[in-house]
């Protein structure tokens, strides 16, 4: 159970963000294919692998959670800083536009794709 609720959280975030890509206006294209790939097919493979309990899958999208964990906000990023589902608040100040903000639901998903990933370690040990 605890694989499918992580597979449907993964699959509902490449969805809003497939939605997201749709109906924001990027700067450029590479704007556009970045977000794309970061947003939505990484959390797709996630929500792929998490159903199939591949440990790959789960490993890399762990790795994309940290790395949203901690974000950096300014008019200079190539990213605009939306994430599809983020729980943010920041963390320096945004007076001259630029700060970090931390993102406690990018936080969530790495500890519970590091116990579904433990889960999976272990299971694929006992089988050999």
């Amino acid at each position: 159970m605890k694989f499918k609720v992580a597979s449907f959280i993964l699959a509902l975030f490449a969805l809003i963000g497939l939605g997201l890509a749709s109906v924001y206006d990027f700067n450029s294209v590479t704007s556009l294919v970045m977000f794309i790939v970061l947003y939505v097919f990484v959390p797709a493979y996630g929500s792929y692998g998490t159903f199939s309990k591949n440990y790959i899958a789960i490993s890399v999208t762990m790795l994309f959670f940290i790395f949203q964990s901690i974000r950096s906000v300014g008019s200079d990023s190539l990213l605009p800083n939306i994430a599809p589902i983020t729980i943010s608040f920041p963390l320096s100040d945004f007076s001259n536009g630029k700060g970090y903000l931390i993102d406690y639901f990018a936080i969530f998903m790495v500890i519970f794709l590091a116990w579904l990933l433990k889960a999976t370690i272990s299971v694929q040990k006992k089988s050999i």
